[in-house]
């Protein structure tokens, strides 16, 4: 045997010949040390409480001792009474009975009769048939001198509570003040323990409930159409929530109903079309709330499961509706939760409904995105299907003068120069349209040939002339510096004339230019060293500072009515294509100048060059 248990042996030994020395000098003194020793005991608080007032009981020869405690809101006192096989609980207001005014008051009370007491209640005797005599209460008080219970003795045997018995109360319970005090601050511990790990799980459920919103919206943010988004959003659904069959449905702009579903054992993610709302997911739509599947009859779980083409019978599922500004958008379904002990837990529903909330949001977003960019698409193709009309009608308006004209004469001759230029003009008109589908493509075929600057030049000239005849206040001319042969794509080159011409022409009609004593526009044509330079220069506004850096972007325009910003954007892809390329400067005085520059020669006479955009 160890030390510590010999040691052990040899205390207890000792104690209890001490108390046997003390019961046989002086009984109740031995009584006192025996119930100082109950409090130190490792005793729960209950079978502390039930030894210490039997102890008390025997000590003051009563027969029961009760002790009430003051309840946490201090309202009342509260105890508990083992009547039989029942446990009975007490209360007694503050104030009321013997017991409530020794609460209220701090004093205690030694009565020979209770009866002859009008603080006494009798309700607990006449409930009972006890018959309550003689009583002595005594206040429990802590160390700061706050009341926190009552001690209670009842029916002195053989006669009355005396003084020494209220002094032996006294002492007890100043003792027992103690062990109480202790009591309550553990069982405070222990419940602040457990409020703390209730705590704790809560802060981790939502902690994890975070983790999982935030991972789909980081993985869905990368998507730009809601059907990557709705795979995205099933694929981690179904790591945080296995189950047999998850599925998001969707409703259709033209009404039908869109379900994107994925399977535990799936690797990706069908979408499948129906023509009306049905199934769990439509009656989920339609109702706009949660649908349990659980608490629907097995044969109507049996049809919606049809309807849907489900492919499993489920014990339970989810159904949570996709609203977004009050607009069902769709359902979120979850059907037959894997390894969960068969259905869905509070913190499942929460999070199922927090991510239907999210999924209702980024699908609302995706949606407005998408039908956004289709409206700006439509407004682009039709913007530029008007610049383009616009750009076809004076190849079509001087087509249509020669054929007026062609109609009026008799001479044979001018018939047949008149009719090669209606042909000339219907060919630009040929050209410009596989021009512009070229652009759309991001390719551009170039036909190849030997030019010679001089009919260049008065084709050039015509084009001109044909543009400005509506503003006689500007001077357009086309001089031609060189005036021998180059090798390019000549009908593109007179698209640039075209699109830069018509550019300089609508800057000039800017009335605020109405003051200016001359309006001008020139198209030069001349050589340096292995380069064809055409330089356009109109004395015009000029374009803006903060629009230049964007100038030659497709689709990028200056506010133009029936622009379509894909003038300039085509003239750099002519140059570039030719091996040149084209630059902007401001033109002395006030104006524009571009000058577009591109090889002399052009190595291929025919070939087809696949340019980016």
């Amino acid at each position: 045997m160890g030390t510590r248990s010999r040691q052990r042996n040899f205390d207890m030994s000792q104690t209890g010949e001490f108390f046997e020395r003390m019961f046989e000098r002086s009984p109740r003194l031995g009584q006192v040390l025996s119930i100082a020793n109950l409090l130190s005991a490792p005793l729960s608080s209950d079978e502390l409480l039930e030894l210490l007032m039997g102890g008390l009981s025997e000590l003051l020869d009563a027969e029961r001792s009760t002790l009430f405690l003051l309840s946490d809101d201090g309202d009342h006192l509260w105890s508990q009474v083992v009547q039989g096989n029942e446990v009975i609980n007490i209360q007694v207001n503050l104030g009321e009975g013997l017991a409530g005014w020794v609460a209220k008051t701090g004093r205690p009370v030694n009565i020979k009769d209770v009866y002859q007491d009008p603080r006494f209640d009798a309700t607990w005797d006449k409930r009972n048939g006890f018959r309550t005599g003689s009583m002595l209460c005594q206040p429990l008080k802590n160390r700061d001198g706050n009341i926190i219970g009552v001690a209670q003795s009842i029916n002195k045997r053989g006669g009355y509570f005396t003084v020494d018995d209220e002094m032996m109360m006294r002492t007890i319970m100043a003792m027992a003040a103690i062990s109480v005090v202790n009591g309550q601050l553990y069982r405070s511990l222990l419940s602040r323990n457990f409020e703390l790990r209730q705590t704790q799980e809560h802060l981790q459920e939502k902690l994890r409930e975070i983790d999982l919103l935030y991972a789909i919206e980081r993985r869905v943010a990368l998507e730009t159409d809601v059907e990557g988004a709705i795979a995205t959003l099933l694929m981690a659904m179904r790591t945080a929530v296995p189950c047999a069959v998850l599925q998001v449905s969707l409703k259709a702009e033209d009404g039908a109903m869109l379900v994107h579903r994925v399977r535990t054992e799936g690797a990706t993610v069908e979408v499948l079309r129906f023509e009306r709302w049905l199934g769990f997911a439509g009656r989920t739509m339609r109702a706009g709330r949660v649908l349990d599947v659980a608490e629907l009859k097995a044969n109507h779980q049996l049809v919606l499961c049809e309807e849907e083409g489900l492919g499993v019978e489920p014990d339970h599922g989810l159904c949570v509706p996709l609203i977004a500004q009050e607009e069902v958008l769709g359902a979120l379904c979850l059907f037959e939760r894997v390894s969960h002990g068969g259905g869905f837990d509070e913190h499942d529903r929460k999070l199922i409904e927090l991510v239907s909330g999210q999924t209702a949001a980024i699908v609302a977003r995706l949606q407005a995105r998408e039908k956004a960019e289709r409206e700006d698409r439509l407004a682009a193709l039709g913007g530029a299907l008007s610049g383009i009309l616009h750009d076809f009608k004076t190849p079509m308006t001087i087509a249509s003068g020669y054929a007026q004209m062609m109609a009026r004469t008799e001479d044979a001759d001018k018939r047949a120069e008149m009719a090669n230029v209606v042909l000339k003009q219907l060919s630009r008109v040929t050209e410009m349209s596989k021009d512009v589908l070229g652009f759309a493509r991001g390719t551009q075929d170039l036909f190849v040939q030997n030019v010679h600057l001089n009919d260049f030049a008065e084709e050039a000239r015509e084009l001109v002339a044909q543009i400005f005849q509506t503003t006689p206040a500007v001077t357009a001319s086309v001089v031609a510096h060189y005036r021998g042969s180059a090798r390019f794509d000549k009908l593109k080159a007179m698209r640039v004339v075209q699109n830069l011409a018509r550019n300089s022409r609508d800057a000039l009609m800017d009335p605020a230019l109405a003051a200016r004593p001359e309006l001008s526009f020139t198209l030069v044509i001349d050589r340096e060293d292995e380069e064809l330079v055409l330089t356009f220069v109109d004395t015009g506004p000029g374009v803006s500072p903060e629009f230049r850096h964007r100038m030659f972007e497709a689709f990028a325009t200056q506010g133009k009515k029936d622009g379509t910003g894909l003038g300039l954007a085509m003239v750099k892809r002519f140059a570039q294509a030719h091996g040149g390329d084209v630059q902007y400067v401001d033109t002395p005085g006030g104006g524009a100048t571009f000058e577009v520059r591109i090889a002399i020669t052009t190595l291929t006479p025919s070939h087809a060059l696949a340019v980016n955009p």
